[in-house]
């Protein structure tokens, strides 16, 4: 049993020292949610520089609900899990709708949503007014 754990232990171990050394490389690394209220569309993202993402964002009337430290790397695997799960795109590889199911799925990914955390929960009916 003990040789059968063995491998994705250390598959985890490596990940794990993958992750720490990357956030120590770039400590200024932030993955991010955004959402534009007009078409209800969601954009998860990372930055190394969260302010200039503000700016950019606010430009395409995107407001930034949520972010954390994290890395390039988490929102690449995020994505992919989307996509194999099912969560379609919808204007480029990191816009998706607003839906319930989606905002589920990343919740339970521990992808950071502020405020549309709690609308998802409360909400049947999806009505997001930023």
């Amino acid at each position: 049993m003990e040789q059968a754990l063995q491998a994705p232990v250390m598959e985890a171990v490596i990940a794990l020292s993958e992750r720490v050394q990357t956030l120590q490389e770039n400590p200024e690394g932030r993955i991010y949610t955004a959402y534009r209220a007009i078409d209800r569309t969601l954009t998860l993202g990372y930055c190394d520089d969260i302010e200039a993402i503000s700016e950019q964002l606010r430009n395409r009337d995107f407001v930034l609900m949520a972010s954390r430290r994290g890395t390039r790397r988490e929102q690449r695997l995020l994505l992919l899990t989307l996509k194999e799960i099912g969560i379609a795109k919808s204007y480029s590889d990191n816009c998706f709708s607003a839906s319930p199911d989606t905002l589920s799925h990343l919740k339970h990914l521990g992808w950071p949503l502020g405020s549309l955390q709690q609308s998802s929960m409360t909400r049947k009916r999806f009505n997001l007014e930023c």
